[in-house]
């Protein structure tokens, strides 16, 4: 498990280890299953009464490349992996490929035909959430909205508009754009549809994906997402927790990070923030640094511009860091009557840090999420060369490595994200998660939850019967 989780390529693994390479996909598989096992004996006490305190989650997605296996059609597979983790304990509650390998393109294309699936436009499909091969090949004449993104950007830049601000209007203009606002998939010449299982309309992934954070999240008094800026996870957030967002109890922000920044632009960023921060202190100085912080996002609010949509209104960050050297931010859900100073905390907390620290581990450490490299001879085209063959591998290693990252790998601090969060009294050793067993009996969940969440590691489970290997 080890050598899978530190970019071991499956070739060496095989070498090191004597497996031939059935045996080997037979132990991921393996692997994959006591991950799944692990996962679910904890968080099922999330969709019970384990106590939660308030949430910010922070959004977003990656994409991922599969090689091609046949010579005679040298195209890509691209799927994409939606992925939430808590900005607090940075536990990631869920990593999910719009992918379903329970069913082949053989068995849809006969399933749709018999459903009538050809003849009906897509909201009445019985198999709507597939990308059928004639709506493939359709999209693909009709080409994706990269083109009108790019070109509002160059014009904004033109017009004097900043990096950041230039990607956000491309980005409102590429989503109008589209047949679907929702539908965020792009397609090229480039990539073609899984030859070992189907592909899901991202859309779908997006809606499944929302809906299951709500039950998981259910128990938390109130629920901050922090979002990626993309259509389609507005749209699954509001149809996930209208209910929520009604009561109060929810919000969502668009977060747009600067993310191809050098590191002088970064020194510089926060040197000219820090500039404004001992400006602002001087002036007021009976304030804490806090409410320093919190004075200067007030300010931001003031100057607050709308772009895209009449309600989007966006606003500056005033304190970049260096993973995060410029963010603009944007409230889609307010219809409170929030003081200045809440909604000014709540912009503070903005960040999608968490989520990107866990999408950079899994470039890092999984040799199937790599990135590209090309040769002048494939026409755009590009050679991942330890990327999977098969999307179903793909997938298998995406939930190995999130098991293995909240309940395994320790932060500075010695701990876990589940230890963080609750759901572990300590480290899960990977040999622990290769003997995991089910318990008979339920661990019982803790009745209070300690005030600080960084100091709950220190509970200590009622049940003194489980074995140590269990935690």
């Amino acid at each position: 498990m080890l050598l899978l989780m530190n970019k071991v390529p499956l070739s060496r693994i095989a070498e090191i280890t004597g497996l031939d390479r059935k045996s080997l996909y037979g132990k991921i598989a393996f692997i994959h299953r006591q991950c799944l096992l692990l996962a679910q004996s904890r968080e099922k006490l999330l969709l019970e009464d384990f106590p939660l305190p308030k949430m910010y989650v922070a959004v977003d997605r990656q994409m991922h490349i599969v090689n091609w296996n046949s010579r005679k059609d040298r195209r890509n597979i691209q799927l994409n992996a939606i992925g939430t983790a808590d900005i607090k304990t940075g536990y990631v509650f869920g990593m999910h490929l719009n992918f379903d390998e329970t069913i082949n393109p053989d068995q849809l294309k006969l399933l749709a035909k018999e459903a009538g699936d050809y003849n009906l436009t897509q909201p009445f499909r019985k198999y709507a959430r597939f990308w059928l091969k004639p709506d493939y090949a359709a999209a693909l004449i009709k080409g994706s909205s990269t083109a009108k993104r790019r070109i509002t950007r160059a014009l904004q830049i033109a017009r004097g508009a900043d990096t950041l601000t230039a990607e956000i209007m491309g980005e409102y203009e590429a989503a109008k754009d589209r047949d679907d606002i929702e539908d965020s998939d792009e397609k090229n010449s480039n990539i073609m549809l899984p030859t070992n299982g189907v592909q899901v309309r991202e859309q779908y992934t997006m809606q499944a994906h929302f809906l299951l954070m709500a039950k998981m999240l259910a128990n938390a008094p109130k629920v901050r997402f922090f979002l990626d800026q993309d259509s389609g996870f507005r749209a699954a957030f509001l149809a996930a927790f209208h209910d929520r967002v009604t009561a109060r109890t929810a919000d969502a922000w668009y977060v747009k990070v600067l993310k191809e920044a050098t590191i002088d632009e970064k020194d510089q960023a926060i040197a000219a923030s820090l500039r404004v921060f001992r400006a602002v202190k001087a002036a007021n100085p009976g304030l804490t640094d806090f409410e320093i912080k919190v004075l200067m996002t007030k300010a931001e609010m003031q100057r607050a511009v709308s772009l895209g949509y009449p309600d989007d209104w966006w606003l500056v960050h005033p304190l970049p860091n260096k993973s995060e050297p410029a963010k603009h931010i944007c409230w889609l859900t307010n219809i409170s009557t929030y003081s200045d100073d809440h909604a000014a905390r709540l912009y503070l907390k903005a960040s999608l840090h968490p989520i990107d620290r866990f999408f950079m581990l899994v470039r890092r450490r999984l040799s199937f999420a790599e990135r590209a490299y090309g040769s002048a001879n494939q026409a755009g085209r590009k050679w991942y060369g330890y990327n999977a063959y098969r999307p179903d591998n793909l997938a298998k290693l995406l939930d190995i490595f999130r098991v293995f990252y909240n309940y395994s790998l320790k932060g500075s601090d010695g701990k876990t994200p589940a230890m963080k969060l609750g759901l572990a009294r300590g480290p899960v050793a990977p040999e622990d998660i290769l003997y995991f067993e089910p318990l008979t009996s339920t661990r019982k969940p803790r009745t209070k939850r300690p005030a600080d969440i960084d100091k709950h590691s220190d509970w200590v489970a009622d049940d003194k019967t489980l074995p140590p290997w269990a935690f």
